[in-house]
């Protein structure tokens, strides 16, 4: 009997953990999952610095300065940023300072270069200010001791950017999972291979691998078996030698020569799942040798993908070092009609997100079949409807998550 999509995603994320951690430079970091907090040791910016070309100054020189009552400061120094003022600043002087220098000693304020009359060794302010008016202080942005990033979260730019100004250049991380993929059926042509009358092309191997990338896990392509359980067991222990995880397009339903189910059980693979109550992507055969994971997916282009997606990717995630590894099931409305009642299954709408004044809409393309793999192009979300369900129509709210 299939197992309920729930169950399925609930069985398989039992079945994974990370696989451990390694340090990278920061330039290999980029998507990686972080595998520890990060902490400052430092403030950041570490000294005092101004936001503008100006002029820093004793905010109580200009007390009572106004545009009728200027103040004249003569001016001492002038500094660019990346150079540090010598002269201690004291009252009744000033110093000229561009964007990001240091505030000079004795300076606590600065005014904006264009607010001010300059002359040669003189400036007029015509505003009074306070201590600290115009002045990034040490540590405003990032101060000593705070948690900058947390563990399980993907490495962005903003990350890269925070770790560097903190001269972090080593990142702890999770190992990236390997997954090998194997594609099975004697109809399947290798790419170098001349399309034959009754052959088709292998398209599971790349669609599979670039929906694997896309959540951090690399790949590698074992090869493909004929309809013969030597020629897949083979395939199996070579996958097994050098990865993390195996994945496999067809074999997987109940026809003579859908044998990946035996050909796991013949490589000692217990096989705790088959086939799921949905679709489409309801054939597979999932297995488990100690702590090694295999997927056995169907052969139709859709449904290996749709089960992936929908399936596979919360454990994944996990595997992977993600803190976040389930669906975020969102409110979608439907751009379109689509037909078809629910049948005795969860059916899995393939769409792309849409927002039109301001409300997230599911654009659905009209074949949804499982073999259809035009359908999965530019797909980012799925859209679940019910088993028993009306017809969707337009307009209506389906609930679904982002993939």
């Amino acid at each position: 009997m299939s197992m309920d999509y729930r169950e399925a995603i609930s069985c398989l994320l039992e079945r994974v953990r990370p696989l451990g951690t390694e340090i990278r430079d920061i330039d290999e970091a980029y998507g990686r999952i972080l595998s520890e907090d990060l902490f400052a040791e430092e403030n950041v910016p570490s000294f005092d610095r101004s936001p503008y070309d100006g002029y820093a100054f004793r905010a109580s020189d200009t007390d009572n300065a106004s545009k009728d009552n200027p103040v004249t400061l003569k001016v001492t120094d002038s500094i660019r940023a990346g150079t540090v003022s010598q002269i201690e600043v004291k009252t009744g002087e000033a110093v000229r300072l561009m964007t990001g220098s240091a505030i000079p000693r004795g300076a606590d304020t600065v005014c904006k270069f264009e607010d001010t009359v300059s002359e040669s060794e003189t400036v007029t302010v015509f505003n009074s200010f306070r201590s600290g008016d115009n002045v990034i202080s040490a540590g405003e942005d990032i101060s000593r001791g705070t948690l900058v990033t947390k563990k399980g979260f993907p490495v962005d730019p903003g990350t890269l950017g925070v770790l560097s100004s903190l001269g972090i250049y080593s990142v702890p991380l999770y190992k990236k999972p390997l997954a090998g993929i194997i594609t099975t059926g004697d109809e399947v042509a290798d790419r170098e291979e001349e399309l034959s009358y009754g052959k088709i092309r292998d398209t599971n191997r790349y669609s599979i691998a670039a929906a694997l990338r896309r959540i951090g896990i690399d790949t590698v392509f074992l090869g493909t078996a004929g309809d013969s359980i030597p020629d897949i067991t083979e395939l199996i222990r070579k996958g097994e030698a050098s990865c993390d995880l195996l994945i496999s397009t067809g074999g997987v339903s109940v026809g003579d020569y859908d044998l990946i189910p035996e050909a796991l059980e013949r490589t000692g693979y217990g096989i705790f799942l088959k086939g799921i109550s949905m679709k489409p992507g309801m054939a597979c055969a999932f297995g488990e040798k100690k702590d090694f994971l295999f997927l056995g997916l169907s052969g139709n282009p859709a449904s290996s993908v749709t089960t992936l997606q929908c399936i596979c990717y919360p454990a994944l995630k996990k595997m992977a070092g993600r803190i976040k590894y389930e669906h975020e099931m969102v409110k979608f409305r439907a751009e379109e009609d689509f037909p078809k009642k629910g049948g005795k299954y969860t059916r899995f709408l393939r769409g792309r997100s849409l927002i039109h004044d301001g409300i997230l809409y599911l654009d659905i393309p009209g074949s949804q079949g499982n073999s259809i793999l035009s359908s999965t192009v530019s797909i980012n979300a799925y859209g679940i409807v019910p088993a028993l369900s009306r017809p969707v129509k337009q307009g209506d709210v389906i609930e679904g998550f982002f993939v």
